[in-house]
């Protein structure tokens, strides 16, 4: 199977390397488990431009050769960038852009790697499909790019012939979603095991941090808002929110959902919900006290909203982020 991996300038180098690393340990190592060789042998090359020419190394070699138009690619992997170059990098690679567009005409299969999914938005092959890519980019990616249905909870999304993937070094559990779907379940389950990989993991909401919408110029609302983040764990009546401000609920929801893209009550939950993560990352209080602390009272609602937006329970969020959780981390490495 032949992958090509682009080589650009401001890629990032462990998800250029990354991803070759794992495809190549892949075939050193499952021999030595199996007995047999991989079903599927990859031949790796490195793609880069120089010179408005289009270059291949392959991997092991050191000497790039100049890439010949007829070349064809069963795979090709579009790394992560650096995140402040975005724009330089899609006004610096329309040759590479061009590329992948020719390269998926002749049935190549397309894999972006975090906000890699830029440089795949700009082929126009993501329109009209359903794409990821890093939760923090993920507002001027739909801006860029409103054609494309982006699904920011998923950490892969597979679109049958084109792949994005999440976070950065997400791609390690990438790489083992697409040897199975090239090489089989049992080959991706002994890949996962030698390299110790999980094969699935949650959704990137478990990772995200909810920013506080105040990027607009409606200053009534914004307003509403600082009193919602600075009150949080009292009871907060939307009705109450909208007679302090002079406007009808109806006009004050209306306006609040315009200005920050969420309604006044989900600003309050996801408000509450981030200080309750916070809360069980650093504190050594029980679930029930931070509930009560971030303004609920209800045990079963608190772990319905929190399950909402983080895709997990509370219990489970600071069983893996908390202080003990880190140090069940630390000692298990340890010993």
């Amino acid at each position: 199977m032949r992958i090509a991996i682009l080589d650009y300038e401001y890629a990032v180098p462990s998800s250029v390397a990354g991803p070759a690393d794992i495809l190549a340990s892949i075939m050193r190592t499952s021999p030595l488990l199996t007995g047999s060789p991989v079903s599927v042998q990859f031949d790796i090359d490195f793609i880069t431009e120089k010179d408005n020419q289009l270059w291949r190394k392959t991997k092991g070699t050191a000497v790039p050769v100049k890439l010949r138009k007829q070349e064809v690619y069963d795979l090709v992997i579009v790394p992560a960038m650096e995140s402040d170059k975005i724009q330089l990098v899609l006004q610096r690679e329309r040759r590479l852009i061009d590329w992948l567009r020719q390269q998926h005409l002749q049935r190549a299969e397309l894999a972006s790697i975090c906000v890699g999914a830029f440089l795949l938005g700009a082929t126009g092959l993501l329109n009209g499909k359903v794409a990821t890519t890093h939760w923090l980019f993920v507002d001027r990616f739909r801006a860029m790019y409103p054609e494309v249905e982006v699904q920011d909870d998923k950490i892969i999304v597979d679109q049958g012939s084109i792949y994005t993937c999440g976070g950065a070094f997400s791609f390690t559990t990438f790489m083992m979603y697409l040897v199975e779907k090239f090489c089989g379940h049992e080959a991706a389950i002994i890949a996962s095991k030698i390299l110790m990989i999980n094969l699935h993991q949650q959704p990137q909401d478990a990772f995200s941090i909810f920013r506080l919408q105040h990027d607009h110029t409606d200053s009534m609302i914004s307003k509403a808002q600082q009193f919602i983040e600075k009150n949080y764990a009292e009871a907060i009546s939307i009705e109450a929110l909208a007679v302090q401000y002079n406007m009808s609920i109806r006009h004050f929801i209306r306006r609040f959902e315009q200005a920050t893209g969420n309604t006044p009550l989900a600003y309050l939950q996801r408000v509450r919900i981030e200080a309750a993560k916070k809360m069980l990352e650093s504190s050594q209080e029980g679930v029930e006290q931070i509930a009560f602390r971030c303004g609920y009272e209800d045990m079963s609602f608190f772990r319905k909203i929190f399950k909402r937006y983080v895709a997990m329970t509370p219990k489970a969020y600071k069983e893996k982020y908390g202080r003990n959780g880190l140090r069940l981390v630390t000692t298990s490495v340890v010993s």
